[in-house]
């Protein structure tokens, strides 16, 4: 499944639990409530975590180094960090025996290969302080430990955000457009770390995921030039998406990955 056919199923899914109130089979106060409950299910942001494991395999990864195994939502890999431990959402591991490492201080835990996903389509802007400061955070708790380990992200957000405050009357809104370049000029300042002895607050490789969820299938953009066009950054704007779409996102991991540990190792 390519990727804007899992936009349009995050749409399907979202847009239903709003204006139905319902959610698996449950009737909810509203569609805000339900919508809640379907974000706590896991199921819109495990599209997007099968859609990263799928594009590791297309690049030659053994299907037995992805964890969760692909189709399956757990067990995650636990990695202890410098300040606390937490599960990766997709991690490729080399071998058995360092599966059994993964929550110890041992150096090798260095090589396990960690993305993170995540997605915010409403309250985003109220929100992006706190979300881009756990964001930061997680890529440093871990190359504290481990300097070269190689981290990615993946980050889904709307172009226009879903209306919580129309939620609550199960009808699907949008605001006014995001602030698409300040969220662009912060994923550029943690991406593209390539030194193993300093920038531990930054990400090998971000990917981020910009979509306009008010059309019937989603529009994604992949270049400023689109987002330009569309009114959605200034034509002065200096913030480049370079780098940071989902274009070669699996292919630029693992370059650098072989960079630092060799060939033979992964792949």
């Amino acid at each position: 499944m390519n990727i804007l056919k899992i936009l349009k199923n995050i749409k399907v899914d979202f847009d239903t639990a709003i204006t139905t109130a319902r959610f698996n089979g449950n009737r909810y106060a509203n569609g805000n409530k339900a919508k809640e409950a379907l974000i706590r299910s896991q199921r819109i942001i495990n599209l997007i975590h099968e859609f990263i494991k799928k594009e590791f395999e297309r690049c030659g990864v053994p299907a037995r180094m992805i964890y969760p195994s692909i189709g399956n939502s757990s067990p995650e890999i636990k990695i202890k960090g410098f300040l606390k431990s937490k599960n990766q959402d997709v991690a490729i591991i080399p071998t058995e025996q360092l599966v059994a490492l993964t929550n110890t201080t041992s150096r090798e835990v260095g090589k396990v290969l960690s993305v993170n996903i995540r997605s915010q389509l409403s309250s985003l802007s109220k929100n992006i302080d706190t979300l881009y400061e756990r964001t930061f955070a997680e890529a440093l708790n871990l190359h504290l430990s481990y300097p070269k380990q190689c981290l990615g992200e993946v980050y889904l957000i709307p172009t226009h955000e879903y209306d919580d405050k129309k939620m609550l009357q199960n009808r699907v809104v949008f605001k006014s457009a995001s602030k698409v370049e300040d969220y662009i000029r912060m994923f550029q300042a943690i991406n593209g770390r390539r030194a193993t002895n300093k920038d531990a607050y930054k990400y090998e490789r971000v990917c981020l995921l910009i979509a306009d969820f008010r059309q019937k299938i989603p529009k994604l953009y992949g270049s400023i030039e689109d987002l330009k066009r569309d009114g959605l950054v200034p034509e002065n704007t200096d913030v480049s998406l370079e780098n940071l779409t989902i274009e070669n996102f699996a292919e630029d991991l693992l370059a650098v990955y072989t960079e630092r540990f060799g060939s033979g190792v992964i792949l």
